[in-house]
């Protein structure tokens, strides 16, 4: 992966996933040039993988903070909702982190 300029913050998942939001926009209103289309794809991809690279981290912190009776850290099924991706029993897992 590409790396970061050392003046440029990181982006957090949220501004990822609204700048790559953004760029599907383009790319489905057709407006751009082919030049431009590919320049910007390229940039969703990058922006893709950042945001898959925040969610597997955060299921590694999830994974590690949800601690079985005996201490042992035990990985817990996380169901989420496909159309809004909300989490869909999130009283149970937080109750499971305490």
């Amino acid at each position: 992966m590409e790396k970061q300029k050392k003046n440029e913050p990181k982006k957090t998942f949220e501004d990822a996933l609204a700048e790559l939001e953004e760029i599907a926009e383009k790319l489905e209103n057709g407006t751009l040039g082919l030049d431009d289309s590919i320049k910007e794809f390229e940039k969703g991809i990058k922006l893709a993988r950042l945001c898959q690279e925040k969610l597997e981290e955060a299921e590694r912190k999830i994974e590690i903070l949800q601690k079985g009776e005996n201490g042992d850290v035990t990985a817990k099924k996380v169901s989420v909702k496909s159309d809004t991706g909300e989490i869909e029993d999130e009283e149970e897992l937080q109750g499971s982190l305490i």
